[in-house]
């Protein structure tokens, strides 16, 4: 249960990161996509309903707070979840660099899942190069910050099941 709150806890912290202070960082139109880092940390350690749902609702709060289309960055986490899910029944090890790939390969399902769920509802010629140049871009500083929220995470909850035991 406390681990539940931790998350949730994190979840809205990420929201409000990543829809408001780190749209001033100097990395131009490139923003570091925590709520990514967040599913995949949940499709690695903690594949249950909850994660899924909350999955969902980050990537609608997404849309909610910076979208032009309600649902395309809910439809991309669910899917970023189901994949990573998926994949976490393969990998075995979790360490720091092998986190960060399943982060990247992670990002390009995600950025893959928004542009052909936009083409089918929005019309833009010649969108492709641009969007995939920052698709790499986002993936990258995606990447390289996950093995701090990862670390982070497991100290919060590691913290949360000592306080749980009373010695």
């Amino acid at each position: 249960m406390k681990s539940s709150l931790l998350f949730l806890l994190a979840g809205f912290l990420v929201v409000l990161l990543q829809t408001t202070f780190l749209h001033l960082l100097p990395l131009g139109p490139i923003v570091p996509d925590l709520i990514l880092v967040l599913c995949v940390y949940w499709g690695l350690n903690h594949p249950t309903v909850g994660a899924v749902l909350g999955s969902f609702l980050l990537g609608y709060s997404v849309d909610v707070f910076s979208s032009p289309v309600l649902g395309l960055n809910a439809f991309a986490m669910s899917l970023v979840f189901l994949a990573v899910y998926l994949s976490s029944r393969c990998i075995w090890i979790h360490n720091p660099l092998l986190s960060a790939a399943v982060v990247f390969c992670a990002s390009w399902v995600k950025g893959i899942a928004l542009i052909l769920v936009g083409t089918l509802f929005l019309a833009v010629d010649g969108l492709w190069m641009g969007v995939l140049k920052y698709i790499f871009l986002e993936a990258l500083v995606a990447a390289m910050l996950a093995p701090a929220v990862f670390s982070l995470l497991r100290h919060g909850q590691r913290y949360l099941e000592e306080a749980r035991m009373p010695f």
